[in-house]
């Protein structure tokens, strides 16, 4: 008898710990999502990235602008082997 009470007692605590272990994860996702909402709203009030719609991702204008271009003759040894 005092086994099966001993086994009882035991299952009732490692309940009550899994119930608590469940019950601080979630209070830690609370706080995760919080968190992220106040960032979210901070970023809203103020970007730290622009976004430029008309651009997006073509880079012709950059590479229109640099014009200036320097053609390497390679190394000194294959420009001489060249004459």
């Amino acid at each position: 008898m005092i086994r099966f009470v001993a086994g009882l007692t035991l299952a009732a605590a490692l309940a009550g710990a899994t119930d608590r272990d469940m019950q601080r994860a979630i209070a830690w996702e609370r706080h995760k999502d919080q968190a992220a909402a106040r960032q979210a709203a901070k970023e809203r009030r103020h970007p730290s990235v622009t976004y430029d719609r008309d651009r997006g991702a073509n880079r012709s204008v950059d590479e229109d602008s640099n014009r200036n271009t320097v053609k390497d003759p390679g190394p000194p040894a294959y420009r001489d082997r060249k004459k």
